[in-house]
This record gives C-alpha cells, structure tokens and sequence, in this order.
C-alpha cells in the first residue's frame, strides 16, 4: 500500500467522481482507475460500489478512510516537523467569525506579515459552529470563534471579552424598530435578545435573516429593524449618531472570543510565532 494510493483513495471517497479526481490530483483518469483497482486487488475487499451517478464507498472502504485520513495525517505532521527551521515559514490556514475579522484581525495580520514576510497566511470567514467543525476536521490549522467552546480535543486561547448591545435606528422608537428583528443564521446572541424583549414587555415582529453583520448594520441605518450586535462592529455608527444603543443587563452583557486550535498537531515555528502575537 503506498502513500499515494491513499491519497487518490481519499480524494475519490470525497469526490465520488473518477473525472473529478483526476482534474483535481492532475492524474489521468485511467490512472485513478488502475490505482484504485490494484488497492483492491492488494486489501482483497472492494471498496467502492460503482454506479451511474459515480462511485460511493462500502463499509470497508468507509473503514479504509478512517485509517487513511489518520496516516495522510501523521505523514502531513511528520513532513511538518522535519521541515520546520528557526525562521517561520510554510503556511497558516486560518478561521475567522465576523466579528474578529473586522475588529482584532487587520491590526494582526498586518504586524504577523511584517515580521513575517515567508509565512503564506490564508483566511475564511464563517460561523463559529461551522469553524470549530472544520478545525477538528484538519480544514483548519487554528479558528477564532465565539465561546464557550467545550472540546477536550481543543486548545482554548482567550483572547477578549466584547459587549454586546441592541442597535436600532436613532430616530425610531423601540417598539416600531422591534416590527423587524435583523439576525443571521444559527445567530449565537438572538436568546439574549428575545429574553430582553421580554422584560421589556415588546413583542417582536418578523425575524430576517441576512447573510452579514454589515447587511445588517446598513438596514438598521435605514430604519428596516433592531439586532444584537458586539457594541465594536457598530462603533462608528453609534458615534456618527445613526444608531441608538440599548443596553442589556450585566450577565448578558458579555461575549467571549477565543482562538481554537487542535492539541494533537505539530506547532511549527509559524503557528507558535502566531500563537505569541495573539497572546499579546
């Protein structure tokens, strides 16, 4: 069994697809094919289950997978740790929540990439459930998210304490504003604002769901609704004057940020140096 036979196995199981196998690892199809049959040849056991849609994995190849994305893996890791030097250099793939990316990552990112210039970083903006889900599922080398998050295979980095506030248009009353709730999907601060509507006695009206937070901020300007919001993502419009701040009350107030990363992976001079300026 050799190592890029897992590779190109582990790539078909995701793709279930030959053609797209081969464009993605640049192989000729047939090349795919043989490997393929000759692993099952060598295990003895088939793997796939050939059809007209494509392919899709047996219980054995499901079996196979689970071995093999732990060996690309360790291989991964190892390559990591030999190649590692004082200088950071390689690669550091990145998550991020909305929230951290417009307030604490440009000031960080630019002062990593100053001080090192070798280090290829790359970003992606998602929601915190999504992150640690591919955090754990080494798509990501490290995320930063909203907490508590409660995993004992994750290293938990605190990295501040932001206050959350209700937003609406400054020249709206409250009650007309809560006519339109703003949120996103999976939203992790909408219970905190139905439970403020409550003592408020206000009875919400329609929830939308946009897809960013500055979607958001733009339709509470123009007089759409009311959301809860980090008080830092609407700082320039609350001093402009274009939205008013409502406030919750103390044990709701705040909201933790973490870096998340695995304990299991090699923390080459890239990472660590990363890790020291966030601890910062």
């Amino acid at each position: 069994m050799h190592f890029k036979d897992l590779l190109i196995f582990k790539t078909l199981a995701a793709e279930q697809n030959i053609t797209k196998t081969a464009e993605r690892l640049n192989y000729v199809q047939s090349n795919v094919t043989a490997r393929m049959k000759k692993l099952e040849t060598e295990l003895n056991t088939q793997l796939f289950y050939r059809h007209p849609r494509g392919i899709s994995l047996t219980g054995k190849g499901k079996l196979l997978l689970k071995q093999a994305e732990e060996i690309l893996l360790l291989v991964n890791e190892t390559k990591k740790a030999i190649q590692d030097s004082e200088q950071p250099h390689g690669s550091l793939t990145l998550g991020t929540n909305e929230t951290a990316a417009a307030t604490l990552l440009p000031k960080l990112l630019v002062n990593y990439n100053e001080k090192f210039p070798n280090v290829e970083l790359s970003l992606r903006v998602a929601l915190t459930t999504q992150l640690v889900q591919d955090v754990l599922a080494h798509k990501l080398d490290g995320a930063f998210v909203i907490g508590p998050i409660a995993d004992n295979r994750l290293e938990v980095i605190p990295i501040f304490q932001g206050e959350l506030v209700i937003i609406s248009n400054a020249k709206q009353d409250i009650e007309f504003s809560a006519k339109n709730i703003l949120t996103r999907l999976h939203c992790p601060y909408k219970t905190r604002l139905d439970r403020w509507l409550e003592r408020k006695k206000i009875s919400p009206g329609n929830q939308l769901e946009l897809s960013t937070l500055e979607a958001i901020l733009h339709c509470i300007e123009a007089g759409l609704g009311m959301a809860i919001l980090p008080k830092a993502l609407a700082s320039q419009q609350i001093k402009a004057g274009t939205l008013t701040v409502h406030t919750l009350p103390p044990d709701e107030q705040t909201v933790d940020f973490s870096f998340i990363h695995r304990k299991d992976i090699y923390l080459d001079q890239a990472y660590l140096a990363f890790l020291r300026l966030i601890k910062q």
